[in-house]
């Protein structure tokens, strides 16, 4: 007879391999939180929300702000999708996170940036109003921040024609001693010491 938990365990860790497999890079990452984009704003909205709703239902979209948010869902600790009938948070496991996303295009200069923040919740059982969780927290577990970082960077890709091409800096003058360094001038010579007088 075989043991639930450990069945159980092992269907934990190959979904916590499949999530880490399946993640961005950190520079793609990176790239995407550092991204600005220029074109219509409301072009760039648009695309954005079409985006976060290939994997998300929304819950709020306001085009004036040029923001939206992600209906919340529940996950158990371990970051699987966790149910509730009803609406009744009394059924997903003890400290199941809720997470929602909010996504926002904020003007940069002449271009735009994109944010995408959670706001998270933590159920204890037992108690009947879960914990507020800040993004700071040392207990958000990893793969909440993931999924974070997931949307931005699909975001990130379905803007990416948008994408302003940073021009990259000058290097500086190279200095003494470094390879391909023009070598310093010779120093002055000192002037021949006087003779010494005739006596």
């Amino acid at each position: 007879m075989r043991n639930p938990k450990v069945g159980r365990l092992f269907a934990v860790l190959f979904a916590s391999l499949a999530l880490v497999a399946c993640g961005p890079s950190s520079k793609e990452m990176a790239g995407a939180k550092s991204a600005r984009y220029k074109g219509d704003k409301l072009q760039l909205f648009a695309l954005a929300k079409a985006a976060t709703e290939a994997k998300y239902k929304l819950q709020k979209s306001d085009e004036v702000a040029l923001g939206f948010q992600t209906e919340g869902r529940w996950y158990t600790p371990e970051g699987l999708a966790a149910s509730e009938r009803s609406g009744d948070m009394r059924d997903v496991p003890d400290r199941s996170v809720n997470e929602v996303l909010v996504v926002q295009l904020v003007p940069d200069g002449d271009a735009y940036v994109v944010t995408v923040k959670p706001v998270m919740l933590r159920y204890f059982a037992g108690r009947p109003n879960p914990d507020q969780l800040t993004e700071d927290d040392p207990s958000v577990p990893g793969w909440a921040h993931g999924k974070v970082d997931n949307l931005a960077v699909d975001i990130h890709e379905a803007l990416k024609q948008f994408e302003v091409k940073t021009v990259p800096a000058m290097l500086p003058a190279p200095t003494s001693g470094a390879p391909g360094a023009t070598p310093p001038a010779p120093a002055p010579a000192s002037p021949a010491p006087a003779p010494a007088p005739a006596q």
